[in-house]
């Protein structure tokens, strides 16, 4: 296929985000069978933005004729700040490109996060773990000081009627999402900076990928209001999201091109005064079992 910058200018916008030089860059490494993914890090390193970055290569794509799927799909929130799912309104609060994050209102009402922590404490919350990088077991760490209790996917009218919301607001079936997870921060209590996408150079990693693939995305879920601490905190970019019953933050593991985002790194802050209750619902790539 021939394409000219004179054909490329006419054909899409989004290649000449920043002029014709990186234009033409894009189109003749295109054609040479550069792999996108290279591409993609050394226009974001420069100039491009994320969004800007993927768009002129997905264009890029269709004018070279090249396999447009070169990208996995992930969930995604709709652009809207008023979004109507199901029976309520949930209000998008605030967005972030990097980490690729975004805080929502209205999620459950109080009643509802009442119904939650009381089914959750009449099942038992044990120490939390972290995942044993050998062995893949749950393992109890000092990074890690919560209580917890994993709970089954449907497991209950409100659980099955949460995780549809959730399901129907990112676009992601309900049935590649793990069970959700409660935990309790009382003072004091927090977890460190991690990852929440699982290593696939470490066994235990690979072990918990057999499930249902990679963590996609993850969405913490504020069910009580702590007087003071307990921010979801983003080291990489400073950004804090204060905790406030019925809202979440919804956040992507994985950069635009499936790999484990460098920004995604998070920490559930020290608690200072009161207690923070959250429940965790983890999106995966596939159906988990």
């Amino acid at each position: 296929m021939v394409t000219t910058i004179d054909n490329v200018y006419s054909a899409d916008v989004s290649l000449n985000a920043h002029g014709a030089d990186w234009c033409r860059w894009v189109i003749e490494n295109l054609e040479r069978a550069c792999d996108p993914l290279d591409m993609y890090d050394r226009m974001v390193e420069k100039v491009w933005g994320r969004t800007q970055a993927i768009a002129a290569l997905d264009a890029g794509m269709v004018l070279t004729g090249r396999n447009v799927d070169w990208k996995p799909s992930a969930p995604v929130l709709p652009q809207t700040d008023l979004v109507r799912i199901t029976d309520r309104d949930i209000s998008i609060l605030a967005r972030s490109e990097a980490p690729r994050a975004a805080l929502f209102d209205g999620l459950l009402t109080q009643i509802e996060c009442q119904e939650l922590i009381s089914f959750a404490f009449d099942r038992g919350l044990k120490q939390s773990g972290v995942v044993d990088d050998e062995t893949g077991d749950n393992i109890e760490h000092q990074a890690r000081t919560s209580t917890s209790v994993s709970l089954k996917r449907g497991e209950t009218p409100l659980i099955a009627a949460l995780e549809e919301r959730l399901s129907l607001l990112t676009g992601w079936p309900a049935d590649r999402a793990e069970g959700l997870q409660v935990l309790r921060y009382q003072p004091g209590q927090q977890y460190k900076p991690h990852f929440d996408a699982f290593r696939p150079d470490q066994a235990g990693g690979r072990r918990h990928l057999e499930r249902g693939g990679q963590r996609v995305a993850t969405t913490v879920i504020y069910l009580s209001t702590p007087i003071g601490g307990g921010e979801t905190a983003f080291p990489t970019s400073s950004l804090k999201f204060k905790p406030r019953s019925g809202g979440a933050v919804f956040f992507h593991d994985l950069d635009p091109l499936g790999r484990i985002e460098p920004s995604s790194l998070h920490a559930g802050n020290p608690v200072t005064e009161g207690e923070k209750i959250v429940a965790t619902y983890w999106q995966r790539e596939s159906v988990f079992i």
